[in-house]
């Protein structure tokens, strides 16, 4: 594990403002606070004490990690984040020694690799990083405020600040900022501002997945200990479609997540229903060990219909002082974990612009956002595109993309290397061209993956013996 290296100031205005308070909002008003004397962040929702459930995250009571690349990012933002978090009750996990993953059938192996991730519950992160906004002086928190338009330049070539509101209505109030980042979310109301400003409507990609999930907070049994602290089932795209998943979170914890692509999730909010979609997964892991523990509260569902990518990069026309960041930007599956990484990655970005100084980093960050989504959304996409009923363009060669995926996928649950690159790209460390070098395109093509699948799989009637006294 490397140590991240704190952000260093480099001073380039002197007022900025974020608005929405997702994950991403949040590391984007840590990193404007090096470059800006003074930092705005206005959300709508009131801030509670405490890791509560918000109002605006309908999300907030499903699973959610931190890649390694995202959680370096954090530190770097907040130096000590990771002893922060781990002090509030997170765990911080390596992917392989306390992962049991099976993936499309196959067991990845087991052991240290160096690559940590997080696990917690959403309103627990958010919390911990709340706090460390809120502890900075030259951050103002404006919770309870509604952003209703954005106030422009005269020839409108530029954002120079924004239109407040309490939420339902009231006085506006005018808050001008030099720079104007949305992290607003999906609902992003930034591309129908930009039209009626005069620019041209933002392109948008869709992939229609209609993912269904549901999620159960369970009382992990006394006395168990499986060898894993987090376990997934990742289907067999597109013969198989459910998946489960199952991590260790704060207060010695699960939370429980199954569900599917094109509906095909837990369809009813009871505990019977819940346990037979786990009994029905194609590996019996997960059932064993939920058949033992205490559920904590109620089935959560949630049901993401489509990927959504924005892309701002190829407008002929963009005004300077804004910068979108986050699910407004682009809205991945979330099964595959990319979300809060990828938004801290676009926080980073913007931050690195910055450096060049504030005339024209609207458009430098754009350019380079759009660069920079694209391993990301390929990475999402490629997966979901597996399934024939979901629409969406096959780029060429679609075909042999996924026969090589599947067998470097294999190759890895038997070479060291070939596992700690796929890992690498998984956790966003790594560009996805690492899994195509000349070295290991000549070894994925002439190896002989074995067929041994279940070699690195737990032993399921080990974890069913180990019930709660």
């Amino acid at each position: 594990m490397s140590t991240p290296t704190p952000l260093s100031s480099t001073p380039a205005g002197k007022h900025a403002l974020v608005y929405g308070g997702s994950i991403t909002g949040l590391i984007a008003v840590g990193v404007l606070s090096h470059h800006f004397e003074h930092v705005t962040f206005v959300e709508r929702d009131r801030f509670e004490h405490g890791p509560r459930v918000r109002k605006g995250v309908p999300q907030a009571a499903h699973a959610h990690i931190l890649l390694t690349r995202g959680l370096n990012i954090l530190g770097e933002v907040f130096p000590g984040f990771r002893e922060d978090l781990k002090a509030a009750g997170a765990l911080i996990l390596d992917m392989t020694e306390h992962h049991a993953w099976c993936m499309g059938g196959v067991w990845l192996p087991r052991g240290r690799i160096g690559l940590d991730f997080t696990c917690q519950s959403r309103p627990l992160l958010e919390w911990v990083i709340r706090q460390r906004i809120q502890a900075l002086p030259n951050v103002t928190v404006r919770d309870g405020s509604e952003v209703t338009g954005f106030q422009t330049s005269a020839d409108k070539a530029r954002v120079t600040g924004v239109r407040l509101q309490a939420p339902g209505g009231g006085e506006e109030e005018l808050l001008e900022a030099e720079l104007v980042v949305d992290a607003s979310g999906r609902g992003s109301r930034t591309p129908q501002w930009l039209e009626a400003l005069g620019y041209s409507r933002v392109e948008e990609t869709l992939i229609q997945v209609d993912v269904v999930y549901a999620s159960r907070v369970y009382q992990r049994p006394r006395g168990f200990e499986p060898g894993w602290e987090m376990m997934s089932l990742s289907p067999r795209l597109p013969e198989q479609r459910k998946f489960g998943n199952i991590q260790r979170i704060e207060g010695d914890r699960w939370l429980v997540a199954l569900g599917g692509w094109l509906g095909e999730g837990p369809s009813a909010t009871n505990e019977a229903d819940f346990l037979e979609f786990a009994r029905n997964l194609p590996e019996p892991h997960l059932y064993e060990a939920l058949r033992h523990a205490e559920p904590l509260g109620p089935i959560h569902h949630y049901r993401f219909s489509h990927n959504q990518r924005r892309h701002y990069e190829r407008m002929p026309r963009f005004p300077e002082g804004l910068a979108v960041v986050g699910d407004a930007l682009c809205s991945f599956n979330p099964i595959y974990g990319q979300g809060m990484t990828t938004g801290a990655l676009q926080a980073h970005a913007l931050g690195e612009h910055l450096r060049q100084g504030l005339d024209g980093v609207a458009q430098r960050y754009r350019r380079h956002v759009g660069q920079l989504l694209a391993a990301a959304w390929s990475m999402a996409a490629t997966g979901d595109l597996r399934i024939p009923e979901v629409e969406g363009k096959r780029p060429p060669g679609f075909a042999l993309m996924n026969w090589y995926g599947d067998r470097f996928q294999r190759l890895a649950t038997q070479d060291p290397e070939t596992l700690r690159t796929f890992m690498g790209v998984v956790h966003m460390v790594e560009s996805p061209a690492a899994m195509a070098s000349p070295r290991r395109l000549l070894e994925v093509l002439t190896a002989r993956p074995g067929s041994d699948a279940r070699k690195h799989a737990p032993k399921p009637m080990a974890i069913a013996s180990n019930q709660a006294v």
